[in-house]
Parts: structure tokens; C-alpha cells; sequence
């Protein structure tokens, strides 16, 4: 879906973008930021409350893969997408792919409550976005104090 589409359906309904706003509990910013975008990625907590106070969740219950009504083009699943051929497909709430929690252990040794990074087992506070250090400083950094950890542990483990 497109935000020049989105639009199109805001005003087929009748309704500004702050009755919209107001309909979806979001800010009017929120409205026109996705009728701007080039591709409206229904996996998103904003387009879902706007298409759900349009009163549009049959975009939101397909049986495709997550991302795939994102991408444009010709793929066979667009096209059935765009042709509404799964409106009584079953219901698949694309939201909850990503609702995994993280599994790292926070300091305190309770297990860490924030959500996963999509496609990964880490929250963007453990690593999830992380790529490692890049600088020889950084390195060396790293390295230091994993040989610490290491030490600690085997003078533990005694």
C-alpha cells in the first residue's frame, strides 16, 4: 500500500486528517507523515490503528508472509493483495511475529523485557543492532575485557 492510497481511502471515508487523527488516538502529524511515504509497511503500529479506525482490517488479515504487501511490484502475491482475492483468507495478525522478547539477562540477572529486534533474539540494548567495534581501540577495548570476564570466571569456578 502506498500513502497516496492511504489518503485515497481517508477521503473516500469523508474524513481529515485530524478526525482521522483523532478516530486512530494518534498525533495529525502521524496521518500525514504516512500519506507521504512512498510504501505504508502494514507491520507498523501506526498504519495499523489508521486502517483499523478506517475501519480497513481486512489489509491487516492476509495470509502473507510479513513485508510482503510492502514491496512493490509484480509479484503474484501483490497482485492478489491488490486484487482484495484474500479478504476472507484466514486471519494472520502480522504484529505478533515481532512481539518475541529479548533473552539476555539484565544486570541485575532478571531476564530483559524489552522486545526482539525483527528476525533477531536481542533487543537493540543487547546487541541486537549491534555489529561489533570498528576501531583498533575498540578492539583492543573488547578484548581487554573479555579477558577480565574470563578470568573472573575461572577464579570463580575454583
Amino acid at each position: 500500500m502506498t500513502g497516496e492510497e492511504l489518503r485515497a481511502l481517508r477521503e473516500q471515508r469523508g474524513l481529515s486528517r485530524p478526525a482521522l487523527a483523532a478516530l486512530a488516538a494518534v498525533h495529525p502529524d502521524t496521518v500525514r507523515y504516512w500519506e507521504r511515504k512512498v510504501t505504508v509497511d502494514l507491520r507498523g503500529f501506526a498504519p495499523k490503528l489508521l486502517l483499523r479506525a478506517m475501519g480497513l482490517d481486512r489489509f491487516l488479515q492476509t495470509n502473507l508472509p510479513p513485508g510482503s504487501l510492502s514491496h512493490r511490484g509484480n509479484s503474484p502475491a501483490y497482485a492478489r493483495a491488490r486484487g482484495e482475492v484474500l479478504e476472507n483468507a484466514p486471519q494472520f495478525d502480522v504484529m505478533t511475529v515481532y512481539t518475541m522478547q529479548c533473552c539476555a539477562r539484565t544486570r541485575s540477572g532478571n531476564a530483559c523485557r524489552a522486545n526482539a529486534i525483527p528476525g533477531k533474539t536481542r533487543c537493540r540494548f543487547h546487541g541486537g543492532l549491534s555489529s561489533g567495534p570498528k576501531t583498533p581501540e575498540g578492539r583492543k577495548r573488547i578484548a581487554e575485557a573479555q579477558r577480565k570476564r574470563w578470568a573472573r570466571w575461572r577464579a570463580e569456578r575454583k
